[in-house]
């Protein structure tokens, strides 16, 4: 994983990204820099095919760069239901706090996969394992 180049939004934001070769996708650290407070959206957990082991590699070079630049995590995002990648969105809550979120249509790809994958029952398609769901437009 290396980091992208930052960019600065409306003078009051930053953003960092941080590309992770073995699933060709990006996490960002998104920051405001008069509070120090961040935003972490997509986190990617390391995993290797052959050996069916997970890694924190990834995650562990946003934790650093979360410490260098002394930032307070507020919020994990989840763009969406990740196919090309593990979440390391609970590592990082473990570690550095912050709620664990994602939209609603959470709901209907939880349900979907409910049904294809033969779910035991007691699983909700309700996004409960999210500490929040975020409604359309909110």
């Amino acid at each position: 994983m290396i980091a992208q180049r930052s960019t600065a939004v409306a003078g009051r934001s930053h953003v960092e990204g941080f590309f992770d070769a073995a699933t060709c996708t990006v996490s960002y650290v998104v920051s405001d820099v008069a509070t120090g407070s961040a935003a972490v959206i997509d986190p990617v957990l390391d995993y290797d095919f052959r050996t069916g082991r997970t890694g924190s590699r990834s995650a562990d070079r946003i934790l650093r760069y979360l410490e260098e630049c002394g930032l307070k995590v507020a919020w994990i995002l989840e763009t969406h239901a990740h196919a090309d990648h593990l979440s390391a969105a609970q590592y990082l809550r473990e570690r550095v706090g912050g709620c664990v979120a994602i939209g609603e249509p959470i709901r209907e790809v939880q349900l979907l996969f409910k049904n294809i994958y033969n779910f035991e029952e007691c699983f909700s398609p309700d996004g409960g394992q999210f500490d929040h769901v975020f409604r359309g437009g909110e």
